[in-house]
């Protein structure tokens, strides 16, 4: 399980962790002990707590209609999946929520987006070398399991005296953009650029707006696939046009390619 995977890390951290479920006692114990959990699993059967929490999945039917499922008794009372944060007085300073029940993050971009615990090296790892500018691409896990969400994190690495242009940018110019190419079941979520700074050319009225150094993308992808699809390919294209004070070159683009396994461990 991907919790039981960073537990490890939280503990380290100092962070105490626990799993919260609508299952009863024995119900937990029994899933614990068949997967080696160390962490308390609370049981909160009747899902009194996760209705006040305000995570009661009242659209259960609909979610599950969109898997080909229909709804059994004994899964009423299922919560939206959620991380909180807490601190010592039990007060909230985190919290992070998917749309159903089935999408999950991974291990180390929960890692990131709840408790800013920094994640190992990345992979896989893909890096494409241009004249002026390095593009760097990776994911924040080697496997997946259907409907997970994993991030795309995209790297810029721009030669120093060199920049590259972002938006607002006049019409003719070609501005830092990102596309992750479809396929069917892949979700891509919003992806920005840090904003750039104000520039300009000597001897042309145009106002420009550029980034230099090292600049980050991070974009969500959700897996919607079935189990059984197998590895998948991620194709992403980084289109770029790089200048210095003296010279421009031509727009350029950067093809990341990256492959992600489907997790052995059963949904």
């Amino acid at each position: 399980m991907e919790l039981q995977r960073i537990a490890g890390s939280l503990d380290a951290a100092g962070v105490a962790l626990f799993a919260v479920s609508y299952d009863s006692v024995e119900t937990l114990a029994a899933f614990g002990a068949k997967h080696g959990i160390t962490y308390p699993l609370l049981s909160d059967y009747g899902s009194r707590v996760i209705q006040l929490l305000g995570m009661l999945d009242d659209d259960l039917d609909r979610h599950h209609a969109e898997f080909g499922r229909g709804v059994r008794d004994d899964q009423r009372g299922v919560a939206y999946p959620a991380v909180f944060l807490l601190d010592r007085s039990g007060t909230v300073q985190r919290k992070r929520t998917h749309r159903n029940y089935r999408i999950r993050d991974t291990g180390t971009g929960l890692l990131e987006a709840i408790f800013s615990i920094p994640a190992p090296a990345p992979v896989p790892t893909s890096v494409i070398d241009g004249e002026a500018v390095t593009v760097r691409g990776s994911l924040d896990s080697s496997t997946y399991r259907p409907y997970q969400q994993v991030q795309l994190t995209v790297v810029v690495s721009i030669r120093e005296g060199w920049h590259v242009y972002t938006t607002p940018i006049p019409e003719g110019y070609v501005p830092l953009g990102i596309e992750v190419m479809p396929f069917d079941g892949l979700e891509v979520g919003q992806s920005t650029w840090p904003p750039g700074r104000r520039f300009k050319v000597g001897g042309i009225d145009e106002e420009f707006c550029v980034l230099d150094g090292t600049v980050y993308a991070r974009i969500p992808l959700t897996l919607s696939v079935a189990s059984g699809r197998g590895d998948l390919s991620i194709s992403t294209t980084v289109q770029y046009q790089a200048c210095s004070e003296t010279a421009c070159l031509t727009p350029a683009t950067a093809r990341v390619n990256l492959q992600i396994g489907e997790s052995p461990f059963p949904e």
